[in-house]
């Protein structure tokens, strides 16, 4: 019998940070192994949940005062459509004064003290979250790097000795004591949507969670024509960024079509909207966007990573109207697999939208590649059979 192992795992900033992660927590534990989940306290209502154990620790910072004004239209992916950028292109790295260093220095203080008291026998934590990556080289334990889709860190800039330096000199580490993707990346993405990997990975098949969720009557049946889900996301309204998208113009666009709409948004977001029409289902209750793709024939939303991988994983074609960060690289690497495809805001104008998601919902090529990718991630192990190759990495001497 294999004795039951320590994991903690770590999350910042967001809960889709962390709905990532949930699957793998579930298979954990599932093996008998004890899982916290150590984050700012803001996320313990996610967490707990979820069903996995929440360890509050550090201060809460406000995500869109963290992150203002390095929030926008991603410049510059390469060096070919720098003519084309946006006004408000905003450049893509991680530096010592933005955001996601703010967050890690919220909690890192408190990650390495909890670490030392509980002991863990390996670490994981999603991207970007530099407090973990740190802690795991100042606790020496192994750490797992779980990514949330399509890998965004090659487009950013980051000079470890300016945004590294100072967290791990905390510890006595210098910055290259610190490996920001562990000893191994956990990859949900198949080929042609992720980018090629550079360092040790595991295939890990995506497993859909948005939260919690609750059926409603109308999902219980099939729906009398084709049905288009609408939706921005859990980011833009939380962060304040739901005037990015004009999402009633969206919505009716779409609903000019002989389609079913169902509309998934946070309540914040339906201010001011005034009538849509009669073809329209807006949803605000807690309807996991898990439910509602298997009745759909395409989605329209912004690109964040778990809408973009959930679709992906249950076969919608989709068309993705990215606003920020990394949500126009999630509409690049989904438009190389023809599964689904992307618009830049000028571009999508009413007739064009109409046109796009009448072709999505047909039966042409677009559904054919939504199908072959869903096949791919199918393929892929399920996170339960990932945690045999964790517990290998945790037995592993330490330095």
């Amino acid at each position: 019998m294999t004795a039951a192992l320590r994991i903690l795992m770590s999350t910042w900033g967001w809960r889709s940070h962390f709905y990532g992660l949930v699957p793998l927590g579930w298979a954990l534990q599932a093996a008998g192994h004890e899982v916290r989940v150590a984050s700012h306290p803001a996320l313990v209502p996610a967490i707990t949940a979820a069903g996995l154990a929440a360890v509050p620790l550090g201060a809460d910072l406000d995500f869109a005062e963290a992150f203002a004004g390095r929030i926008g239209a991603v410049g510059a992916l390469d060096g070919a459509t720098r003519a084309a950028e946006p006004v408000d292109a905003v450049e893509p790295a991680i530096t010592a004064d933005g955001g996601v260093v703010r967050f890690a220095d919220a909690l890192l203080d408190d990650l390495v003290a909890f670490g030392r008291a509980w002991q863990p026998d390996l670490m994981v934590w999603e991207p970007f979250n530099l407090a973990a990556a740190v802690a795991a080289a100042a606790l020496d334990v192994p750490g797992v790097q779980h990514l949330w889709g399509p890998d965004s860190s090659v487009t950013l800039r980051l000079d470890p000795e300016e945004v590294l330096g100072p967290l791990a000199g905390r510890f006595g580490l210098a910055a290259t004591d610190v490996d920001l993707t562990g000893v191994l990346t956990l990859d949900p993405v198949p080929p042609p949507m992720q980018v090629p990997a550079t360092r040790p990975g595991q295939p890990i098949r995506y497993v859909p969670y948005n939260g919690p969720a609750v059926l409603p009557s109308w999902l219980h049946r099939p729906p009398q024509r084709p049905r288009v889900c609408v939706t921005a996301g859990t980011m833009m309204a939380g962060a304040g960024l739901s005037d990015r998208l004009d999402l009633p113009r969206v919505i009716r666009a779409v609903a000019g079509l002989d389609v079913e709409v169902v509309v998934l948004v946070e309540r914040a977001q339906q201010a001011g909207w005034g009538g849509l029409p009669g073809n329209v289902r807006l949803v605000d209750g807690p309807l996991a966007l898990r439910l509602v793709l298997p009745t759909c024939a395409a989605l329209v939303q912004q690109g964040g990573a778990g809408t973009t991988m959930t679709a992906l994983g249950l076969g919608v074609p989709q068309l993705i109207l990215p606003q920020v960060s990394d949500q126009h690289f999630n509409g690049e690497r989904l438009a190389l697999t023809g599964a689904g495809t992307w618009l830049p805001t000028a571009r999508a104008d009413d007739d064009t939208l109409r046109e796009l998601v009448g072709q999505l919902v047909g039966d042409g090529p677009w559904r054919g590649s939504a199908a072959l990718m869903r096949d791919r991630v199918r393929a892929m192990p399920t996170p339960a059979e990932v945690v045999p190759a964790l517990m290998a990495l945790a037995a592993r001497p330490r330095s």
